[in-house]
This record gives C-alpha cells, sequence and structure tokens, in this order.
C-alpha cells in the first residue's frame, strides 16, 4: 500500500521584495492523506494576515525588515496529518524618498520618482519647468537631463538645426536660477546637426555627453560642474570605438555613470534595437562594449522610443520610453550568442517620458553571471548546498556565506568557475553543522567578478531536524469544564502561542504562556466561552508548529 506524504508547499517560493505598506500573495498547496476540510494555519510575525480558513492570503507588511512566511496544514479529520511548509523570506524596503528625475516628451516639466530594486513607491511629482536663458540653439525639448551629487540639474536642448553645438543649463534642485553654463561646438568646421545629444553626471560632479548624429563618430565631451557657475567643456574623444555595436543604433537613448566612473549607454535605433554599451572614459582612446540586447518579459526586442537610463541606491538600472519607466531585471541576464540579453519590465506607466537622471552613483551594479538555480538540504548534521549558473563572463568565484540570524553573515568556503565551460556549470558545498550551535541557518552566495564588483544571490533557510516541542497531551479530553490542563514537552526556553481553531479555520480562543526546557504543565482558561464540537489546538513554539485536535462536551 503506496502512503502519501503529508506536504505543504507555497507559491511564490522564493525570497519576496515589497515596499513597506505593500502586500503580496501566497498560495498553499498542500497533500495530505485522508479526507476533510485542510485547515491551513499561516504564520508571518508582524505581518498582517487576512482571516479565515483560505490557502490563498495576500499579506501585508506594515513596516520595513525582515519577514518569512511560512503556513501549516492540517486535516480535519485526523490531526496527524500536518505539515508545515518551508519559510519564504520576505523583504521589505522603507518608502524610498524621490530618486529619479525625468522629462516630458515636450520638455516642458522635470518630475521626479520614488522607485526601489525595480519597485514603484511615488511619482511622477512635477518639480519646474525648464527654460533657455541665453541659449542660441533654440531648445524645445530637454531629452538630456543630469543632476549632480550636490542636487544641481542640468539639461541640454536636444532639437534639430543645433549645428552641432551643445548648450548647457543649469538650476538649483527646486528649478530655480537657471542659467546657461556652457557651450562648445562638438563639429568644429563641420555644420552638421547632432540628432543625438546625452547628458549623464558622475560622483565627481562631471558631467558626460554622449553625441552623434546616427551614421558619423559618436562623440564624448566633459566639464566639471560648479553649482550654476561657468563651466569649460572639453572634447574627450572626436570618435568613440564601439565594441559589438554601430553608431547608427544611437538614434535615442541617454547615460548614467557608476561610482567607479564607468559610463551605461543606452542606444535604440527606433526600429527594434536597443542596446546597453559599457566603457571607462579614457580620453581620446575610450571604448564602449555591448553588455545586453535589451528584451521585453516574453524575450524579444524590445521596442518603442527609449529615451533614459539611471540608477537607483542598489545599483539597479531603469530605462524611459514614451510609454513608461522600466526595470532593466539583471537576474534575467541570458547567455545568448553573441551578446547576452536582458528583460526590461514595466515599473510604471507613464505617457511622455523622456530622459532620465538621478544622484546615485552606487560602487557596482549586478553582474552578467546568471544563477539559474540554488538551493539546500539539511541531514546528518551536514547541510549540501547546490547551485546552478551560466553566462560566467569575466567571473571570478563564489564565496558561500552562512548566517545564524539572517543579518550577520559569515564566509564558510569559496568555488571557482568550471573553466572553459560555454554552458550552464553546477556546483555543490557541504556544510558540518556537527559543532555549530543553533537550529535555523540562512546561506546566500556572493559572486564576485575579476574587477571585485559582487552581487548577492537569494537568501534560503535550512533548519535542523530538531524538535523544539513534543510530547503533547490535553486532560480531560473531551473537555467538559471551563479549564484543562496541556502538557507540552519543550527543548528550549521561550513564549509559545496557544491557538484553538474550529473547523472552519476561525480561532476562538488564544493566550501565550512561557516554557522552560522539559515537561511543562500548562492551564487553558475561559474553556467555557468554547461552543461544544470539535476544535484543533496549535502550539507555535519558536516558529515551529504543532497541533492536536479535542473536542468540547456540556
Amino acid at each position: 500500500m503506496n502512503v502519501v506524504a503529508a506536504t505543504v508547499t507555497l507559491n511564490p517560493d522564493t525570497t519576496q521584495f515589497a515596499i513597506a505598506g505593500g502586500s503580496i500573495t501566497f498560495t498553499a498547496t498542500a497533500v495530505l492523506p485522508g479526507s476533510g476540510t485542510i485547515i491551513y494555519t499561516w504564520m508571518a510575525i508582524s505581518a498582517n494576515i487576512p482571516t479565515g480558513n483560505s490557502n490563498t492570503k495576500n499579506i501585508s507588511f506594515p513596516n520595513a525588515g525582515a519577514y518569512t512566511v511560512s503556513v501549516t496544514a492540517t486535516r480535519s479529520n485526523n490531526p496527524a496529518h500536518t505539515a508545515t511548509s518551508s519559510p519564504v523570506p520576505v523583504v521589505i524596503y522603507a518608502v524610498p524618498p524621490a530618486n529619479l528625475w525625468a522629462t516630458s516628451s515636450s520638455g516642458t516639466r522635470v518630475s521626479s520618482f520614488a522607485v526601489i530594486h525595480g519597485l514603484y513607491s511615488a511619482g511622477p511629482n512635477n518639480i519646474f519647468t525648464p527654460t533657455f536663458p541665453g541659449g542660441t540653439t533654440g531648445g524645445t525639448t530637454t531629452a538630456a537631463l543630469g543632476r549632480s551629487s550636490t542636487g544641481h540639474f542640468y539639461w541640454l536642448p536636444n532639437t534639430s538645426g543645433n549645428n552641432g553645438i551643445v548648450e548647457v543649463f543649469g538650476a538649483a534642485s527646486d528649478g530655480t536660477g537657471t542659467t546657461l553654463v556652457g557651450t562648445l561646438d562638438l563639429n568644429g568646421s563641420s555644420t552638421s546637426s547632432l540628432g543625438f545629444v546625452r547628458l549623464g553626471m558622475g560622483p565627481d560632479g562631471r558631467g558626460w555627453i554622449l553625441a552623434g548624429n546616427g551614421s558619423a563618430n559618436l562623440i564624448l565631451a566633459s566639464f566639471l560642474s560648479n553649482g550654476l557657475n561657468p563651466v569649460s567643456i572639453t572634447l574627450e574623444d572626436g570618435s568613440v570605438d564601439l565594441v559589438g555595436g554601430s553608431n547608427s543604433t544611437f538614434q535615442n537613448g541617454d547615460l548614467c555613470i557608476l561610482g567607479n566612473g564607468d559610463i551605461y549607454a543606452l542606444a535604440n535605433n527606433g526600429g527594434g534595437v536597443t542596446q546597453i554599451f559599457i566603457g571607462k572614459p579614457t580620453g581620446s582612446t575610450t571604448t564602449l562594449t555591448k553588455k545586453w540586447d535589451l528584451v521585453n518579459d516574453a524575450d524579444a526586442p524590445f521596442t518603442g522610443s527609449v529615451n533614459g537610463v539611471a540608477f537607483d541606491p542598489f545599483g539597479s538600472l531603469y530605462i524611459s520610453t514614451a510609454d513608461g519607466l522600466y526595470y532593466i531585471n539583471q537576474s534575467t541576464v541570458k547567455s545568448t550568442i553573441p551578446i547576452p540579453t536582458v528583460q526590461c519590465v514595466l515599473v510604471r506607466s507613464q505617457t511622455g517620458l523622456q530622459d532620465l537622471a538621478s544622484n546615485y552613483f552606487p560602487e557596482f551594479t549586478t553582474l552578467p553571471v546568471t544563477l539559474l538555480s540554488f538551493s539546500g538540504t539539511y541531514k546528518n548534521d551536514i547541510t549540501s548546498l547546490t547551485w546552478k549558473s551560466e553566462n560566467e563572463i569575466n567571473f571570478s568565484h563564489f564565496e558561500i556565506e552562512r548566517s545564524s540570524d539572517g543579518v550577520n553573515y559569515i564566509n564558510i568556503g569559496s568555488k571557482t568557475p568550471v573553466p572553459g565551460n560555454g554552458s550552464a556549470s553546477v556546483y555543490q558545498f557541504a556544510d558540518n553543522l556537527s559543532a555549530v550551535s543553533g537550529t535555523v541557518f540562512y546561506y546566500r552566495l556572493k559572486m564576485i567578478d575579476i574587477d571585485h564588483k559582487f552581487k548577492y544571490s537569494n537568501v534560503i533557510l535550512v533548519r535542523k531536524d530538531v524538535k523544539n516541542t513534543a510530547g503533547i497531551s490535553l486532560s480531560p479530553n473531551p473537555v467538559v469544564n471551563k479549564t484543562a490542563t496541556l502538557r507540552i514537552t519543550s527543548a528550549v526556553a521561550g513564549k509559545i502561542d496557544i491557538r484553538i481553531v474550529d473547523l472552519a479555520g476561525k480561532v476562538v480562543l488564544q493566550q501565550q504562556n512561557m516554557v522552560n526546557p522539559g515537561t511543562n504543565s500548562i492551564s487553558l482558561n475561559n474553556l467555557d466561552r468554547v461552543q461544544k464540537g470539535m476544535y484543533i489546538l496549535q502550539i507555535n513554539n519558536n516558529n515551529e508548529l504543532s497541533a492536536i485536535k479535542f473536542s468540547v462536551v456540556r
């Protein structure tokens, strides 16, 4: 006779992210022997869980911090068949301040957005109307916006008929004091207009201008900002070298600067080709190398009028288009030959967006290595970790980190990549916990590039096979009076939560008690408030759920 194992799983089952005040929907799938109603008991300490016996819950998280979500499933007619899901980590970010700035398609507004880790919080909120006092090239659009670390805004007219002349305008953080701070003829004796003129500010206050007409050379210039005082614009490279790309792609796009000075250049030809180039400015020998082809969430070429790119504090990249703000989800990088692809996910539907800017200059952004899976199992004092990755371009090594509290991590080992492997690689690591105290452990991978940039994997949780609670009994059972005695054997000292749940999943009575290691006798009070019938007695001891069935008679 086949015995069906009691299991319950959660979807989603990987680390989830949200902003304080937001919610995430989880669905439990239970496989339990027998028949009858399944009671679902949800756990997410400090979160708001809707009442009722449902296998789907939209759980809200009021404050920033780290949470875990789990669920226990119990058959109403056979409490011995109980299963608890693996906990799912949830990271809740504080509500972010405004950290992205965008121009509208007509250039009549500079507005702010608040986003973090691909999550939209607020915006657009209008700040000011840019103008062009003292300019000679005209200007009805501001398709090239930059914001310095000091909070000043800088922008460029981007119109036909400029004859190669670039003019930089600036204003204070509230849009006041608009003035022309610098000008330079990038074409020299040529009168050709530059249809592509974009601006990005660096962490040192230097503004970088990338310009071209879609067919001739791509030009790089820079200036060192000084508030609203005049600046000198310098031609850095009159013919930037492109690797893996073409000048003709730079019909639309933008640039932003990483904390180490690397340029991230967005290029779009208006015909379904959208790409990211990366390079470090080196004067007249500057080279930009194509890093990714951008695709949508169906892995088709990313289309539309693509105009702006900027970082958030975590090194996440965002792009703006005529129809909205998008997040470049770098965890979706695929090692497509010859150039990897990466997906863009809509963050905010918004018409008329042009350029993007921020005053965040993160030290690193997500690496091209793609982590396909990461899992762990525990048996006989050994945690066995397994992960699979691909696209290990310019990749150095993995560091394996362990934590007992989910906050403070230590390095417990490393793995170097499989040399010359052009496909997916599988890695394994064993962690002996026999001499390590504790029952719950968190693991993550630190993935380090050859230039020392790094990113972290998702966090997984492994629990030792140690039961905090055993030997549960209730006397008398059936309950006939207003009190009964619960006997419980606990492996640890601490506070336990006791709940009485009816067969519809409604909590009808609950109390908290302290327990000590060993056998404890606890009086259950106010049972006269409980109507006669069948109930489930649930005990939560240090996030470990146990349950027994009992009845009340009168």
